[in-house]
């Protein structure tokens, strides 16, 4: 069906003509027509239809029953409507019993309609039905808009909750949507002539900005008036029972009750019951802080509580549930003694850890002091009126950082703010399998520069911030953390030392000294005060350390020398080996001078066969022996020899890496036509491609760069790494790519931001900068990362306008311009 037709049939009196099909009379049709009715009237159940079944019960349910016979397709149809041109019932019988609907008659001729009918002599019945379809067809043409129109806005007012605006603009949408018709051909006239109507009959009050709004009665109106018990009802309101009023009146309370109910049910639709009472029935509001908050007076919630069942949940809740503005969000945070945190929630003030987190997220991105974090404290909550109570003193935060698990210790007893919570599992493990490690005790900073990229990843800044994560959120069995930044592997201090005592001497400080650092990245200065203390005296002789070695037997050597099959083993594996035949195997084997009567050597944690030189040599060839080698990180693998030979090896372009942990040797390139010159070539094209002080392999290929080696179709890790061989290159690693810089020092992403910034641009937001990164050069960095490298920069971030601006100057400078 049109939409002009469904209009028609639903706004134009004359459809009702149809329901002559259903044995409605000609009269009670005529009667309907002539006081203005229209089907829409019957089907939505107007207030004239109400009217009338009052008075003509009868004959208005025969009118329902008849309307739900008739389908808006069936009055398309229908040649009864040609009773609205008075066309006799016979005639309309005749064109039903020969099955001619009401379109077919638009282009019928009296030769179609003689064939149809079969009779002669018609041509007068022919004349009277056509004239009657072309009279229906000019009543079916009157304009039904103001019905229409009328009808669906007022529809749509009556639906209006108080204090709800609706404007010329937003009708217009309404109706687009109700009529199904393009907003266009939507009348804005009559929109604006159905409004002004209804704001001169009082229905509607206009609001300059706002729009137009229902009006309803107010509480205040309502009261202002005389009505049956209205003390009654105002006593209740100042919070009376019902038994202490009856006593008063000399009545019962059932009695108060039941007068109190009638009162209440004829109450009528007042501004203030309706607009409130989901917002009163769902939280359990105080009558003053009711009153401040919406700015009602007390009588308003007087009504309310008497009328209504007060909510359960507790009204901070409504700050996250409910459209407020700052002051009402003011008004109900101070009545509870909360604010709302950096994360968005509602916190109370009693909870210091939670305050304390807030503060550090504002002020402590940046590593502060005690001192220095006190001051700004003390400051923002004078600032903003807080209770004196929340002040800080020397002693008020101590242990608090160590608590909290959003706040991260650093060097020199400062501290920043950094939120462990957010890390994730997978990264949690990987912190964890870094630790599977050898015994022994070793300095956090042999993981930290070992794992840089991960170390990007997470935003930590240095062994010490690595050493507190592990303390705060990370605990492995067999693993202490000690003095900052030391850890313990399954072993004591002491115990370890004296164990390497008896593995490496003789031997003399200064070698040992060398050895622990290279191993397990503790510090020589402090090693060295530590081998004089009293109890390590007894191991030094002439700057020497020496030790006497129980001695080992030749049959022990003979249990031993079948049980090694393989050239290294770790030292612990070389313990576990031996240990199985000879109970105190350690003492007797873990020394250079029982190994070399097995052909092994000591080398570091290692006992490797005397064929090599060195462990360097050993993974050396071990990397080179096949065509494909495929890191499977076992713990050999994760030491500093290996990572030296596996490193020197791709620097000299001898392997190149195809996949992650996966690498194809020099020797199997030139097999398939790839020489190294091709793979030096390439790589100085890529170097003097690159125009810009920074740059990744990402950034290269969208400015054009292409080079005949890509013809060979290896995956991009390939040739991102074959750039980084490039001695004049330095890197920097990030989960999704590598960033190279064109110098021979080391760099920071605080670096490559500072030069971003220095192309001609005074500021920047904050997730378009994020965009830039990723779309230019590949690089995806977590927020909490860019924001923490760019408060350590020259570069100023303003949180409340999300941009980033060259400097701090230039932020004044725009702001007050």
């Amino acid at each position: 069906m049109h939409q002009r037709s469904r209009f028609h049939y639903l706004f134009n009196p004359c459809t009702f003509y149809c329901l002559l099909e259903f044995n409605l009379s000609k009269n009670i049709i005529d009667k309907l027509v002539g006081d203005g009715f229209v089907v829409n009237d019957f089907l939505v159940g107007s207030t004239k239809v109400s009217q009338m079944q009052m008075k003509k019960k009868a004959i208005t349910q025969k009118v329902i029953e008849a309307l739900a016979s008739l389908t808006p397709e069936e009055y398309v149809q229908s040649v009864y409507k040609l009773g609205a041109a008075n066309l006799s019932t016979a005639n309309i019988r005749l064109l039903v019993d020969n099955d001619i609907t009401y379109p077919q008659l638009a282009s019928m001729t009296y030769d179609v309609f003689f064939e149809r009918i079969g009779r002669k002599n018609k041509k007068a019945i022919f004349k009277r039905i056509m004239e009657a379809y072309n009279s229906c067809e000019t009543l079916f043409q009157l304009d039904i808009s103001p019905k229409m129109y009328n009808f669906y806005l007022f529809q749509i007012c009556e639906q209006l909750p108080p204090r709800h605006y609706v404007t010329i603009d937003s009708l217009c949408n309404e109706l687009s949507f109700k009529l199904q018709l393009p907003k266009i051909e939507i009348d804005k006239q009559r929109i604006k002539q159905f409004l002004e109507k209804k704001t001169t009959e009082k229905y509607l009050t206009y609001t300059p900005r706002l729009g137009f709004t229902k009006n309803y009665r107010t509480i205040k109106l309502f009261l202002a008036r005389d009505f049956n018990d209205k003390y009654i009802l105002i006593r209740r309101m100042n919070g009376e029972t019902l038994k202490e009023i009856g006593v008063s009146l000399g009545v019962s309370r059932e009695r108060i009750r039941q007068r109190e109910a009638k009162l209440l049910n004829r109450l009528p639709q007042l501004e203030e019951l309706i607009y409130y009472k989901e917002i009163f029935e769902t939280y359990n509001w105080d009558e003053n802080l009711f009153s401040a908050v919406y700015g009602e007076a007390l009588e308003v919630y007087q009504l309310l509580n008497v009328r209504l069942k007060r909510g359960v949940k507790s009204a901070i809740e409504a700050l996250r549930e409910l459209p407020l503005t700052e002051e009402q969000q003011r008004i109900i945070l101070e009545h509870f003694n909360c604010y709302i945190n950096f994360e968005k929630q509602v916190v109370s003030y009693n909870n210091k850890v939670a305050f304390f987190e807030h503060l550090m997220y504002h002020f402590g991105q940046t590593a502060v002091s005690n001192e220095e974090f006190i001051e700004v404290a003390n400051d923002y909550i004078a600032e903003h009126q807080l209770s004196p109570s929340l002040f800080y003193t020397e002693r008020s935060g101590l242990g608090i950082p160590d608590r909290s698990q959003k706040i991260l210790r650093t060097k020199s007893n400062s501290f920043r703010f950094y939120d462990t919570t957010i890390i994730e599992p997978e990264v949690i493990n990987h912190l964890k399998d870094l630790l599977d490690l050898d015994p022994g005790v070793y300095h956090m900073s042999k993981l930290f520069k070992e794992n840089e990229a991960l170390m990007f990843e997470l935003n930590v800044n240095s062994e010490y911030e690595l050493h507190n994560l592990y303390k705060k959120c990370i605990e492995v069995e067999g693993v202490t953390f000690t003095k900052m930044p030391e850890f313990c592997v399954k072993t004591k201090k002491d115990e370890f030392l004296k164990s390497l005592f008896y593995e490496l001497a003789p031997i003399s400080i200064e070698k040992f000294l060398v050895y622990v650092e290279n191993t397990y990245g503790l510090r020589k200065d402090s090693l060295y005060s530590l081998l004089y203390s009293e109890a390590y005296l007894p191991f030094i002789h002439n700057n020497e350390i020496k030790v006497k070695y129980t001695k080992v037997s030749e049959e022990e050597y003979a249990m031993v020398a079948p049980l090694l099959k393989d050239d290294i083993y770790t030292v612990q594996e070389f313990i576990a080996l031996g240990a199985v035949k000879i109970s105190n195997f350690k003492e007797k084997f873990i020394n250079n001078q029982a190994l070399m009567k097995l052909n092994y050597s000591l080398k570091g944690i290692f006992v490797l066969h005397r064929k090599y030189l060195s462990v360097d040599q050993y993974f050396t060839e071990l990397i080179l022996k096949d065509d494909i080698f495929k890191n499977i990180r076992t713990r050999h693998f994760k030491t500093n020899h290996f990572l030296t030979a596996l490193y020197n090896l791709e620097k000299n372009l001898e392997i190149v890496k195809v996949a992650p942990d996966v690498y194809l040797t020099n020797e199997k390139l030139e097999n398939v036509g790839v020489t190294k010159e091709e793979l030096v070539a390439y790589r100085d094209a890529a170097f003097e491609f690159a125009n810009t002080p920074y740059f990744t392999y990402y950034y290269l290929k969208n400015e054009g760069f292409e080079h005949e080696l890509e013809d060979y179709g290896f995956e991009e890790i390939f040739y991102e790494r074959l750039i980084w061989t490039h001695p004049e290159l330095r890197a920097l690693y990030t989960k999704k790519c590598t960033i190279f810089s064109k110098g021979r020092h080391d760099f920071t992403l605080k670096d490559v931001l500072e030069w971003l910034f220095n192309q001609n641009v005074d500021s920047l937001d904050f997730d378009l900068l994020q965009i830039r990164l990723q779309k230019k050069f590949g690089i995806y960095i977590k927020r909490e990362k860019l924001l923490y490298t760019l408060q350590n920069s020259e570069l100023y971030y303003s949180k409340e306008m999300n941009k980033i601006y060259r400097n701090k100057k230039i932020f004044y400078e725009v702001i007050y311009s």
